[in-house]
């Protein structure tokens, strides 16, 4: 485990130097095999799960730091694409990605697939200190998007090559966050991350009108919580909303939703006090307020909060289901047509499941996703460059050293990796054109060993360690 403490404010100051990665540390090593046994279908690579903690900004831009999920593939031999997966909606603080929550098998699928993997859990969950600004979508991107330059830097410590390539998807929240990581990128940071495709599926991308149905509606919804979610969130970002509790809800749950939403408690545990119908724990004032007031404070914050009034240069595919109650599907048409309408070509919208409801629909949403980013990257490619000699002249002595030297190539750092993709050694080299690895202390076996010289090439070698 490696870890660098810092004040947020050293923080800051850091990752404005280009520095984002505060920690790492590994949580699990998997097998292909290992994968298959746990119902990831066709596993192509092992993979190893890390937790990473890394530098961010908070609502208000001041230095924080969040948490997340790497899964790397053990694919050593090749330089291998980026994906981000934001998770979806969740109130307790260990329900993260790098908890192992039940979302990492989204990690699993995408890193046994070839994809270095990276799922943020979000500020004021996980490691990130303080309450979650739900559905809030400068801070969705910006955690997303910082933990992206973090797995590059874990990447780049750890000689694990990388071929630029990106691709983003999520799912419910999460499909709201990735289309906010997608905006966010084309508009401030076109030059520093080629977005190849995303796939936001079944999100919430129209705040204010599609989804903000639920707070006028008098009607029983699947998941009440997300209202006073939204509501305690959007308290503490937004100027004009109430500060006072007993002035956004009515008595009970004036006192008794806020401690619910510590981080502690579940949303079945805030299902399991509210009404059916969410909007009876609102007061009546409020939102008397909000439905005659075209300029309520509340919804201009859902209107900022709107993430699909724009037009994706590269290609995104909308899924979703029509039998979803919980985010409505008319989300993401309405993004689909304003985006084509705003001269976007490549947005299509794909309906998965006339009578599947939002749980079930993530399972074709994402597996469908993951098969277009597959058909989209760039293939793991192994020929001389990639997985040979290119040009280095390596020599084994039976002492169980390799030997290997260039007329031409200096050697910057070195991995040594065995057949899981596991470092086993790594070091530098001193500019030289001569690198000496000690085997004799490893079993008889194929290894590989990665050299990034000194100019910026890369050459992934296999090595054989002789009985």
């Amino acid at each position: 485990m490696r870890i660098i403490l810092l004040p947020f404010t050293a923080a800051l100051a850091i990752a404005c130097q280009g520095q984002v990665l505060l920690s790492d540390s590994l949580l699990q090593t998997l097998s292909a095999g290992e994968l298959g046994g746990q119902g990831i279908p066709s596993p192509q690579y092992g993979v190893s799960i890390h937790k990473l903690v890394y530098a961010t900004t908070d609502a208000f831009g001041a230095a924080t730091a969040a948490s997340g999920a790497l899964v790397l593939p053990n694919a050593p031999w090749c330089d291998l694409p980026l994906f981000a997966y934001d998770h979806g909606t969740v109130t307790g603080r260990n329900e993260v990605p790098s908890r192992l929550s039940y979302e990492i098998l989204v990690g699993k699928y995408m890193g046994s697939s070839g994809f270095v993997s990276v799922l943020p859990d979000y500020l004021g969950l996980g490691d990130s200190p303080g309450m979650h600004p739900y559905i809030h979508a400068v801070t969705e991107a910006t955690a997303t998007i910082d933990m992206l330059r973090a797995a590059r830097e874990y990447c780049s410590v750890h000689g694990i090559g990388l071929n630029g390539e990106v691709f983003l998807a999520g799912y419910s929240q999460g499909g709201h966050a990735a289309m906010a990581t997608h905006r966010m990128i084309q508009e401030q940071f076109p030059d520093e991350f080629n977005v190849v495709a995303s796939a936001p599926c079944s999100g919430p991308y129209d705040c204010s009108g599609v989804q903000a149905s639920v707070i006028t509606a008098d009607e029983s919804y699947p998941a009440p919580y997300y209202l006073p979610y939204i509501l305690l969130a959007y308290k503490d970002i937004y100027p004009g909303l109430p500060p006072a509790m007993a002035d956004i809800f009515v008595t009970p749950y004036d006192t008794l939703l806020p401690p619910l939403f510590d981080g502690t408690h579940s949303s079945g545990d805030i299902d399991a006090v509210m009404p059916d119908t969410p909007n009876l724990v609102v007061q009546p004032a409020l939102l008397a307020a909000y439905m005659s007031d075209p300029d309520h404070p509340f919804r201009m914050a859902l209107r900022d909060n709107d993430v699909y009034d724009w037009a994706p240069a590269a290609p995104m595919r909308l899924n979703y289901c029509s039998g979803d109650h919980h985010v409505f599907y008319m989300n993401s048409i309405v993004a689909r047509d304003t985006m084509l309408a705003n001269g976007a070509t490549g947005v299509t919208a794909t309906d998965l499941g006339p009578g599947t409801e939002h749980q079930s629909c993530a399972l074709p949403a994402l597996s469908d996703a993951r098969d277009w980013f597959i058909s989209l990257r760039t293939p793991c490619a192994v020929g001389e460059a990639e997985h040979g000699t290119n040009g280095w002249q390596v020599a084994y002595d039976p002492d169980g050293r390799w030997t290997i030297r260039s007329t031409s190539r200096n050697v910057g750092g070195w991995w040594l990796r065995d057949a899981l993709g596991r470092v086993l050694e790594h070091g530098t080299s001193g500019s030289a054109p001569t690198l000496v690895v000690n085997g004799a202390g490893l079993p008889p076996g194929k290894y590989h060993l990665t050299i990034n010289e000194v100019g910026g090439g890369r050459t992934n070698m296999p090595l054989m360690r002789l009985p």
